[in-house]
């Protein structure tokens, strides 16, 4: 039982450094416009790291930040109705982006 709890105890010593690298990552893609993969890597450290709180909120503010980026980037190609929608998501997420980073700094 005692070397079972120091296996899981040093296992939760690496979380927070992989939930970081995986929020490292994201940002990556983000920067080379894989939006995919880049919502690929905030899921799957949301499932792998539940307990990595730091690493999860800033994960839910670059979820943000990619939805944005996806908007803005397909509004170029959009037309008529289809940008209509685009723009209103691309202001709905600037939009949560600022109230969830006005929550974080209170």
């Amino acid at each position: 039982m005692t070397l079972l709890l120091l296996l899981s105890a040093c296992g939760s010593d690496n979380t927070g450094e992989n939930a970081a690298r995986m929020l490292s990552d994201a940002r990556v893609a983000l920067r080379y416009k894989h939006y995919a993969e880049a919502k690929d890597s905030i899921l799957s450290l949301r499932q792998k790291y539940p307990t990595a709180i730091e690493a999860r909120k800033q994960a839910i503010l670059l979820l943000d930040s990619i939805e944005m980026a996806a908007a803005a980037d397909s509004m170029q190609n959009a037309q008529g109705e289809e940008w209509e929608r685009l723009h209103i998501k691309q202001q709905f997420f600037e939009r949560k982006l600022l109230e969830d980073k006005k929550k974080d700094a209170e």
